[in-house]
């Protein structure tokens, strides 16, 4: 009974529609700077938290929050989170569940000229429907002129009770320049005093004028990612790896030298991603921008010893090399199973070259048990053309989880004409969107027969319909056959294939559809 229920569940077929994005913000000034968040206690929750515009509200920029409890479908009433004082203005919001379910939300609320305010924790027990008081992670003068609260991300161990941040100083602040590191033993109610990241030995140096580092952190562990150039630590430039495992008493401190040109353009989005194997807690990748072919690639690294050791840097954008189009905006995340997703915007379909060009979404995906990445599968539903407030600040970034092999991911662009806040929600396998999927037992007009089958499938249409093309992906989103027809039924041999389950896409003359077959010899 157990066997017949399991076979049933996947040889059930989706038809798909033409679909578009899901406009979350549907502002008309300014939305950006998007960040998401799934609750693994219910992974229907889905909160997503941006900057974004607010008349009569100050300074008009606060930090908005959405959520949604049917897994992206419909959404609750936008939540306008609160200035510490009136004339305050928000930015660089970030997020993070633990596996009860309780959400922490950090932003920055300040003022300019005179410089005031800092970096501010709120917590959510309600799936981000309301929010708790505000509690001060670090002051805007916490290091004196520097003003440490630039880009603050936050981690959160998986049961709460260990909260860290990482900043670095403002934008406006010329270098030198050092990250900075505080953290929380008790949920996020006190903070203990903030220290630098960088050490003697492990300094960022005094030309970097905006040392970000990226953070991830499971269980115990907290790590940190951050640049350097200092010639008497390295005659080349640097990433060094700060990891502590006792809530940053202690760090240990590894490097990778970058030969690779670094990455360099005025209006770019040049931030890097750091993430941990939530199956291997030593298992690191690292995904960031560079330049070794010429054009702003997408690059990785990985470690599987904590960084004592990294891979060679791997191009994870697969258009060809030196063609002068630009990646850059990029976001990772390991599933719980570790599975590993990578995505960016991409200008490979855009004529010209450089940053002020048409774009797109893109991802990639890698099975945990497997070496290789997918093809590279578009994510967004069009091609933007560019338009000037991409250059501004507040476009810095997109957001994606993975989870049960779906992929979520929230990005800002302009193709309504405002800089707005999307949602996607799409198969981390094939990027096929699930949000436009409709479930049908049997697709009216066209069958794949029989089905279990020991590798023959029978593809059949309507009298008025005509097959163009066929895609197989295997359980690993490998495409494993393409074809392209212009018959009402054809004969599928995947006889050499292992058993197991497949995707097949079938497009005909007015249709596309999706169907999942097995393979039992």
């Amino acid at each position: 009974m157990k066997t017949k229920l399991f076979i049933s569940i996947f040889l059930t077929s989706f038809i798909t529609l033409k679909s578009q994005d899901q406009n979350i913000s549907n502002g008309n000034v300014f939305e950006g700077e998007p960040y998401i968040a799934i609750n693994p206690s219910n992974p229907k929750n889905i909160v997503v938290a941006w900057m974004g515009f607010v008349f009569n509200n100050g300074s008009g920029l606060t930090i908005k929050v959405k959520s949604s409890f049917n897994g992206g479908l419909s959404w609750n009433t936008t939540v306008n989170m609160p200035h510490i004082v009136p004339t305050y203005k928000s930015a660089d919001p970030s997020m993070a569940f633990d596996n009860n379910g309780n959400l922490f939300l950090s932003y920055i609320d300040y003022r300019e000229n005179p410089d005031s305010g800092g970096v501010y924790l709120f917590k959510s027990m309600n799936g981000g429907l309301s929010w708790g008081a505000p509690v001060k992670m670090i002051d805007m003068y916490a290091d004196g002129n520097k003003l440490p609260i630039d880009r603050p991300w936050l981690v959160v161990n998986n049961t709460g009770d260990k909260l860290y941040l990482t900043t670095k100083p403002a934008p406006w602040i010329p270098a030198p320049n050092r990250p900075y590191f505080v953290t929380s033993a008790d949920s996020g109610a006190t903070w203990q005093p903030w220290r630098y990241l960088d050490t003697v030995n492990y300094l960022v140096g005094n030309l970097i004028a905006a040392p970000m580092p990226a953070p991830c952190g499971y269980g115990n562990t907290f790590h940190a990612m951050y640049p350097s150039y200092v010639t008497s630590q390295n005659v080349y430039p640097q990433y060094i790896l700060a990891s502590s495992t006792n809530n940053g008493a202690h760090f240990t401190y590894r490097t990778f030298t970058n030969t690779q040109t670094p990455a360099a353009n005025d209006s770019a989005k040049l931030a890097y991603r750091l993430i941990q194997d939530p199956t291997n807690s030593n298992h690191l990748v690292f995904v960031y921008p560079s330049k070794p072919y010429g054009d702003i690639d997408i690059m990785m690294i990985e470690t599987n010893n904590s960084g004592t050791s990294w891979t060679a840097p791997l191009r994870i954008n697969d258009d060809p090399q030196s063609n002068n189009k630009m990646q850059d905006m990029l976001w990772a995340d390991f599933d719980t199973d570790g599975d590993l997703i990578i995505t960016w915007r991409d200008r490979r379909n855009s004529p010209g070259n450089g940053f002020a060009r048409a774009s797109e979404f893109y991802a990639t995906f890698r099975d945990h048990d497997s070496l290789n990445f997918s093809a590279n599968f578009i994510l967004s539903d069009m091609l933007v053309p560019y338009d000037d407030i991409l250059s501004e600040s507040g476009n810095d970034f997109m957001s994606t989880v993975l989870r049960d092999d779906t992929l979520y991911s929230v990005y800002a662009n302009t193709k309504d004409g405002s800089l707005d806040v999307w949602f996607v929600k799409s198969f981390a396998r094939t990027g096929a969107p699930t949000s436009i999927f409709q479930l049908e037992t049997k697709p009216p007009g066209l069958f794949v027969t029989p089905n279990p089958s020991y590798g023959i499938f029978n593809i059949s249409l309507k009298r008025n319909q005509l097959l163009k093309e066929i895609i197989v992906h295997n359980q690993k989103g490998d495409i494993i056959l393409s074809e392209t027809h212009n018959d009402q039924a054809i004969v599928l041999d995947l006889r050499n294939q292992p058993n197991g389950i497949y995707t097949i896409t079938i497009k005909t003359n007015d249709s596309v559809s999706t169907h999942k077959v097995v393979i039992l010899k």
